[in-house]
């Protein structure tokens, strides 16, 4: 199969930068960087929130958040209890790989692989229509979407290549001022009721159990994609058996409480009796109006200016992790071997951001040129897309942990390896069923459009290529194929002590 050949070259010497990312790099507050600002809060809540409210005509997103925010919290314990005992760029590669088989693990990489690309390409579209009124309110000038878009896809690509430490300090400080706005935003909000007063009409929970109740759910999974990343920056955190669990439980909470607290404070500024309407009329534009009306023009300024960066910080972020999953997988040679080199100076997987950044230019640049609409045709559509892919990959990673356990519990307490996994991979199936069903009404595609059974079709095309891309590896390459998903080791060192894979036995 051409393109997917196995390198014969002789591997990296143990301690090569080639083959090993910048250890001891990040702490808790620079895994909380990348998870938080990859989950784009000030875009969810003026974007993913509104537009939900319009395209669902419900009114119960915020409770959605909560609940999501409790089935991920489940989620997190056997999760990061099996991140303990593996550490590896490619996150849910290598889950699915040790939990489940290593041919499974391929075919969880590539959906990974394109869930990342297509939420970070979808960034670029709301940056380019975000960024061209201020800049015709600021200097009179009148450019198309695509030139702003180029400007951060140039941003993105040159920070890529730059240790992940400096990274993480440029997301700090657009994070903190997102979130601060966030915060202003929602006590504003509670301060300026509607003439119907406080109402928590918005989170009752028997709104989870309508006959749409399944497109609130996946729209409050959406705002939370971002919350898995921890894991993937395991190797170049400082003491990862204890940091990545702090990390990824305290990114679910805040995103929850904040994204809840938000949502219903606009329900009680508009009112929940005309907030659909408002939604709908408006779109993204509720979220402004509702500062400038409270806090003036300047403030509503300063929160545009800020949906930017929040968008700027988020691709900075998707970037940087899908040019990890690549580097994961050239380095382990299931991908070109050339992938898997690191920077010698910053210790960045320099080759994966390259191509990376190339194929984010050549959507662009195809984008640009058939005139389509960066909104639509590129942020929602690639975001929607996305975020569903990503929403799949939990789920499998879930089942993963009872299977990578279900032979050693490694001292593992039950509940942490059976039976708090059991509960997360029941209901995040359920979501995924939900996400499916409904998955034309959240593109908001016109009934009988094939573009959602298009998209279907297309991530289980590229599960079932890994799938025998990695069976293939079995039979021609067994050791390499048995050290899928083995991280630092996979082409060093001695074979590691831990479960054989629950299938592919054979």
């Amino acid at each position: 199969m051409k393109g997917f050949s196995v390198s014969t070259a002789p591997p990296p010497q143990i301690g090569s930068i080639a083959d090993r990312l910048a250890a001891d790099r990040l702490g808790v507050m620079g895994l909380l960087h990348f998870s938080l600002t990859a989950a784009t809060p000030l875009t969810v809540i003026a974007g993913v929130t509104v537009t939900g409210w319009a395209m669902t005509g419900q009114i119960g997103i915020p409770v959605a958040f909560a609940a999501i925010g409790a089935v991920l919290v489940l989620f997190s314990i056997g999760y990061t209890t099996m991140a303990r005992h593996i550490s590896n760029a490619g996150a849910f590669y290598a889950f699915a790989a040790k939990g489940v088989s290593p041919s499974a693990g391929v075919g969880a990489s590539l959906v990974a692989l394109v869930a990342y690309t297509a939420l970070s390409i979808g960034l670029y579209g709301l940056l380019g229509v975000a960024t061209t009124p201020l800049l015709e309110s600021w200097f009179g000038w009148d450019v198309q979407w695509w030139i702003p878009a180029g400007v951060l896809w140039l941003l993105v690509a040159v920070l890529g290549t730059r240790a992940v430490d400096l990274n993480s300090r440029f997301l700090a400080v657009l994070l903190s001022l997102e979130m601060a706005i966030i915060v202003v935003f929602s006590f504003s909000n509670l301060g300026s009721p509607s003439e119907a007063g406080y109402t928590v009409e918005a989170l009752d929970p028997t709104l989870l159990f309508t006959s749409i109740s399944g497109a609130l759910l996946v729209l409050g999974f959406l705002g939370m994609v971002g919350v898995e990343m921890p894991t993937v920056y395991a190797e170049e955190t400082k003491n990862p058996r204890k940091t990545v669990r702090i990390a990824t439980v305290l990114a679910i909470c805040i995103l929850a409480v904040f994204y809840t607290l938000a949502s219903w404070s606009i329900t009680v500024a508009v009112g929940t009796e005309g907030l659909v309407e408002a939604a709908r009329e408006m779109d993204i534009g509720l979220f402004f109006f509702l500062i400038e009306e409270q806090m003036g023009a300047t403030v509503a300024t300063a929160a545009e200016v800020l949906l930017v960066t929040s968008v700027v910080a988020a691709a900075i972020s998707f970037h940087n992790t899908v040019s990890r999953y690549a580097f994961a997988l050239g380095r382990e040679h299931v991908l070109p071997a050339s992938l898997g080199r690191t920077s010698a100076r910053t210790g960045a997987p320099l080759r994966s951001s390259l191509l990376q950044s190339a194929i984010v230019l050549i959507v662009l640049v195809i984008y640009a040129a058939a005139g389509l609409d960066p909104m639509e045709e590129l942020f929602y559509l690639f975001g929607t897309s996305g975020g569903f892919g990503v929403l799949v990959l939990v789920t499998v990673a879930s089942a993963a942990v009872m299977a990578f356990f279900a032979r050693d519990r490694r001292g593992e307490t039950a509940w942490s390896t059976r039976w708090a996994p059991a509960l997360a991979t029941v209901l995040l199936g359920a979501v995924t069923v939900m996400a499916i069903v409904a998955f034309g009404d959240l593109l908001g595609t016109p009934a009988g459009s094939p573009l959602p059974t298009a998209i279907l079709l297309v991530y289980l095309a590229v599960a079932v290529v890994g799938v025998v891309w990695g069976l293939i590896l079995r039979g021609s390459k067994p050791e390499l194929y048995r050290r899928i998903g083995s991280g630092p080791q996979a082409v060093i060192g001695e074979p590691e002590d831990e479960p054989e894979p629950v299938g592919d036995r054979s």
